[in-house]
């Protein structure tokens, strides 16, 4: 089995270093601050099967949504995992185009996935008041998730130390000593120097920063997201909703959790900085039009994280082409992602190469960062965003 050193323990390195443990791999994670603290924490995280394009992308998330069952089934419990139907609409002729055109390609793919009225919208979900610029015709996508993923990831780091991972926090890694493409030495802020067979590079928004260290290029749009937390509110919320450019999923204890590309463009990409409270706000003050039952609820928290993007939205997974034994795992929509990738990267470090991953190769990108979006919601989320930063609110 091989010693793997893991870097990054967020959701990815999480889950990454959960299989490799079981698997029976030696196992070390470095984590420059805490766990789960970076873009994990600051994930609207859902189940995102119903967004992913290409069809290969798609099977990719229908298949994480099962890893997620897999893992409820196999620990006897998932604390992190609420199924909730979904509820989505647009505002503007062109958005309801491209959902009318979603539902059919889902439909033909066998994804659950139909139309119901504004009064059916109703019964799906009490807390909803749909103004009169709402279409007559809601999507209803009846298998929908929402995840608390700190509690995943602290779950999952949990079980990989109790297979013998050990984990070190706050101990960023200052430099990769390497010979020949290979590295032999990672050396940290305190003063570790760790060699290892593989060196996992789970760092999301700063894979490019660890992968030059170690010499090499990795191709990657660092694109800054804000969610909102309500305080606890009347509304008892048991949907996920996606109403024009304003996402609203429930949070537990009555709280409800907000987010809109649209708010997100402008967001510096340092999360001490920038006007994240005004941004909250306005998240607020908009969801209150469609739930009353906000009125009496107030922003509890702002957390902005940067969300790693490769040029065409699809996850990288796999070897860099000039250092051999850099293993790269970086993915949009990680939350969702991070079980079944997890469980693909032992599988190949540990059995053998995965065909499942062949798409998904850094080495596709080697040389050239143009390319256009393949992933619906990657393509979507940098389009909202380009947009509003041009000038007003695109999205309704």
């Amino acid at each position: 089995m091989p010693d793997v050193v893991i870097v990054g323990a967020g959701i990815v390195g999480a889950a990454t270093a959960y299989y490799l443990a079981e698997a029976g791999a030696r196992v070390e994670v470095l984590e420059a601050t805490d766990i789960a603290t970076g873009a994990t924490a600051a994930s609207f995280a859902v189940d995102v099967s119903r967004v992913k394009t290409p069809r290969l992308l798609y099977d990719l998330a229908v298949a994480g949504t099962r890893e997620h069952e897999a893992l409820e089934g196999a620990w006897g419990a998932a604390p992190w995992l609420h199924r909730a139907p979904t509820l989505e609409w647009a505002y503007a002729t062109e958005g309801r185009a491209r959902l009318r055109e979603r539902v059919a390609r889902l439909r033909s793919w066998g994804y659950p996935a139909e139309w119901v009225s504004r009064g059916e919208a109703r019964d799906v979900e009490p807390a909803l008041a749909l103004s009169g610029s709402a279409p007559e015709e809601i999507a209803l996508f009846p298998q929908g998730t929402w995840y608390e993923p700190t509690v995943l990831a602290g779950a999952l780091l949990d079980r990989a130390q109790t297979r013998g991972a050990r984990l070190h926090v706050h101990d960023s890694v200052t430099a990769m000593e390497t010979v020949q493409g290979h590295i032999t030495v990672v050396r940290t802020a305190t003063g570790r120097r760790i060699s290892a067979d593989v060196v996992i590079n789970c760092a999301g928004p700063d894979a490019a920063k660890l992968a030059a260290l170690a010499g090499t290029r990795l191709p990657l749009r660092r694109v800054p997201g804000l969610v909102a937390t309500t305080t606890s509110n009347r509304t008892r919320l048991g949907t996920i909703l996606h109403a024009g450019d304003l996402n609203v999923r429930p949070d537990g204890d009555g709280r409800l959790v907000l987010h809109s590309w649209v708010q997100d463009a402008g967001l510096d990409l340092y999360p001490e900085s920038g006007d994240r409270v005004d941004k909250a706000q306005r998240l607020l003050h908009q969801a209150r039009t469609m739930l009353p039952g906000l009125a009496d609820a107030e922003v509890q928290e702002g957390r902005v994280g940067v969300r790693p993007v490769p040029p065409d939205g699809m996850p990288l997974v796999g070897f860099t082409a000039d250092v051999d034994n850099l293993y790269v795992v970086v993915s949009h929509s990680a939350v969702h992602m991070a079980p079944l990738l997890g469980r693909l990267v032992a599988r190949e470090l540990t059995l053998g190469r995965e065909d499942r991953l062949e798409p998904f190769r850094p080495t596709r990108l080697q040389g050239d960062d143009e390319h256009e979006p393949l992933d619906e919601s990657a393509r979507n989320m940098l389009a909202m965003v380009t947009a509003a930063s041009k000038g007003p609110a695109h999205g309704r």
